[in-house]
C-alpha cells in the first residue's frame, strides 16, 4: 500500500467471510496433519442451533486437546502464506494465553491493550487436568487471580461503561501498573506446565475468556476423543461429537435462544479494514 493511501473498510459480513476462509484453511491442515480440533463455544453452539454463525455473533472458536494444539502452534502454515497463527511464547506484543489464526493482509483494530492484528479466528487449547472435579476445580481457583489481573490490564474504559465504570477501570489498571501482561501470562504457563497427567479423566478450557466458562468447560476426557463433520455457513467443519453434553453443561437449555435484549456482541470492534 502507497503511504498516505487510506485503507479500505471491511463490513462485518465480508469479516465473517474471511473468518470462513481462515477456517477452511486451518481444517484443511488438520485434516493432513492428523490435527484433533472442534468449533467452541459459540460457534459450537452456532453450529449446532443456526449451521452457522448465531445471527448476532462475529467470531469463530475452535478448540484442540492440548498435544494436538502443540503441535498445530509449531508446524501450522497456510496454503497462500497470509494466515499467521499467533502464539504468546513466540509473537512479540502478543500476550493472549490462547493462540489466534489471523489473516495478515488485514487489519482489527479492538479497544484493548494489546497490539492490533488482522482479522482472526480463536485457537484455545483443551488442557489435560486431573481425575476428579474437585481437583479441576481447585487448579482453576489457582488462575483466577492471575485471569483477573490479564483482564484488567486488557480492558479499555469504552462508551458501553458507565461514567463510574470508567473511573473504576482507571483506578484498577493504575493499581496494575507494576505488572506487565508477559508476566501474567507466564505465570499462568508456570502453572499449566504441571498438568502432566495425558491420562487424567478429567480436561477442561482453563484458558477460556470468560472465568465462569473455565469452571463450566470441565468435562470427561472422554468428550475430547470422537468427532464429526457439520454444516456450518454453507461448509462443513469439526465438533465433538459429545456436542450435547458440552453444550448442555455450558449453556444449559442452548436451543432455545435467550431474550431479544440479550442479542449483541460480547466484542469490542472499532475499526476493520484491508491494509
Amino acid at each position: 500500500m502507497q503511504e498516505g493511501c487510506p485503507m479500505k473498510p471491511i463490513s462485518i459480513e465480508e469479516m465473517k467471510q474471511i473468518q470462513i476462509d481462515i477456517l477452511k484453511d486451518v481444517h484443511f491442515f488438520c485434516e493432513n496433519n492428523n490435527i484433533r480440533y472442534t468449533l467452541i463455544y459459540g460457534s459450537l453452539l452456532g453450529a449446532v442451533r443456526h449451521k452457522g454463525y448465531i445471527p448476532w455473533d462475529d467470531d469463530i472458536d475452535i478448540a484442540m486437546p492440548r498435544d494436538d494444539y502443540e503441535r498445530f502452534i509449531a508446524s501450522y502454515k497456510s496454503a497462500g502464506g497470509f494466515y499467521h497463527v499467533y502464539d504468546c511464547r513466540k509473537d512479540e506484543g502478543y500476550y493472549y494465553p490462547f493462540a489466534k489464526v489471523a489473516d495478515t493482509r488485514t487489519l482489527l483494530e479492538e479497544n484493548v491493550s494489546v497490539d492490533n492484528i488482522g482479522i482472526n479466528i480463536d485457537v484455545f487449547p483443551c488442557d489435560y487436568l486431573y481425575d476428579s472435579q474437585q481437583e479441576c476445580v481447585n487448579f482453576i481457583k489457582k488462575l483466577d487471580f492471575l485471569k483477573k489481573l490479564f483482564r484488567i490490564k486488557l480492558v479499555k474504559p469504552g462508551k458501553k461503561n458507565s461514567f463510574v465504570k470508567r473511573i473504576l477501570i482507571r483506578i484498577l489498571k493504575m493499581v496494575c501498573l507494576p505488572v506487565s501482561m508477559k508476566k501474567i501470562v507466564a505465570k499462568e504457563y508456570e502453572l499449566v506446565n504441571r498438568l502432566t497427567n495425558r491420562n487424567a479423566k478429567y480436561v477442561g478450557l482453563v484458558f477460556s475468556s470468560e472465568i465462569s466458562c473455565a469452571y463450566r468447560s470441565i468435562c470427561p476426557r472422554a468428550m475430547f476423543e470422537k468427532y464429526e463433520n457439520v454444516p456450518f455457513e454453507n461448509e462443513s467443519f469439526k465438533i465433538i461429537a459429545s456436542y450435547d453434553e458440552w453444550l448442555t453443561q455450558m449453556f444449559g437449555d442452548y436451543m432455545t435462544p435467550p431474550p431479544v435484549e440479550c442479542r449483541t456482541s460480547p466484542h469490542t470492534l472499532n475499526n476493520v479494514y484491508w491494509k
